[in-house]
């Protein structure tokens, strides 16, 4: 079962957020992961603020209430093998 599909069943959402303003690279990051999720730019810093996100870029587990269930900080090279690890969790 795909990541997106394992979401989807357990009615979360994955989203990243991106506050240094790079949207090249961005991007970049982006289609490595074959655009599999949302991904925020924040180049205001309103995500460090109110989230308290303190590393970049950060991914959030969303809820179908719109908790945050988990919080990723950093790029990994592994990313789905990772995240898959965090549903199995939830």
């Amino acid at each position: 079962m795909s990541l997106r599909e394992r979401q989807e069943e357990l009615g979360l959402k994955l989203l990243s957020i991106e506050v240094t303003g790079n949207l090249k690279k961005t991007r970049e990051v982006v289609k490595d992961k074959e655009g599999n999720f949302p991904v925020l730019l924040d180049c205001r810093g309103f995500s460090r603020d109110v989230l308290h996100i303190t590393g970049t870029p950060t991914t959030l587990i969303v809820d179908r209430q719109g908790r945050i269930r988990s919080r990723l900080i950093g790029y990994m090279k592994n990313f789905e093998e990772v995240v898959g690890g965090v549903l199995d969790r939830i």
